[in-house]
C-alpha cells in the first residue's frame, strides 16, 4: 500500500512539471447575476469630504442609468494618460463608495500576449461583477475581479498578475 501511494505521489509531481500551470478561469457575469435593475430616478450623490474633490464627475455620473450590479453607477474621470479613476454610486440610497485609479495595462505585454483590444473594465446592470484589467495606482499590474456587497463596496475575489518583467517600472 505504501508503495502504491508512494507511486502515485511520484506520478502527480511528474505530471506537474511536465505540464505549464493552467491558469484559473475568470468568473462569468452571469454567475453573478441580480434579480432586478433598477429603473426609478437616481437619487442624488452624497459625497464625502474626500470625495468633493470629483464632486462634478460623480454628480454628473450618477445620473446616467444604471450600469452595475442592478442599482449602481460608475462615474469615471481621466488622471492622467492612460489613467482613469472612478466612484461607485448607489441610484437607490446616494451612497458613494471609494473605487481606484487604473493605469492601462503596459504596452509591451498587450503587444506580446493578446490580439484583443483589452478593456481597462468591465460591468453591465446585471451582474455583481466587476472586472478590472489594469494596474491599480500603477502598480500590481494584473487581472482583478471584484464582487459589489451592498452597504460595503467592492470585494476582491480573483486576482491573476501579470509577470514581473511587464509590471510597470520594470526593464
Amino acid at each position: 500500500m505504501r508503495k502504491l501511494i508512494s507511486t502515485c505521489g511520484i506520478f502527480l509531481v511528474l505530471i506537474g512539471l511536465a505540464f505549464p500551470k493552467i491558469k484559473t478561469m475568470r468568473p462569468t457575469f452571469s454567475a453573478y447575476t441580480v434579480k432586478t435593475v433598477y429603473d426609478g430616478t437616481p437619487v442624488p450623490p452624497k459625497l464625502s469630504k474626500n470625495q468633493r474633490v470629483f464632486r462634478t464627475m460623480i454628480r454628473r455620473g450618477a445620473k446616467n442609468p444604471v450600469e452595475f450590479a442592478g442599482h449602481y453607477t460608475l462615474p469615471r474621470w481621466g488622471c492622467g494618460a492612460g489613467c482613469n479613476g472612478f466612484a461607485i454610486v448607489d441610484s437607490i440610497s446616494g451612497k458613494v463608495y471609494d473605487g481606484l485609479y487604473i493605469s492601462e495595462l503596459p504596452g509591451a505585454w498587450l503587444e506580446q500576449d493578446t490580439e484583443e483590444n483589452v478593456q481597462r473594465m468591465q460591468f453591465n446592470p446585471h451582474s455583481r461583477l466587476l472586472k478590472i484589467n489594469a494596474c491599480p495606482n500603477e502598480a500590481n499590474c494584473g487581472f482583478y475581479d471584484y464582487l459589489m456587497v451592498d452597504g460595503k463596496g467592492l470585494k476582491l475575489i480573483r486576482k491573476e498578475l501579470l509577470s514581473n518583467k511587464f509590471q510597470l517600472g520594470s526593464n
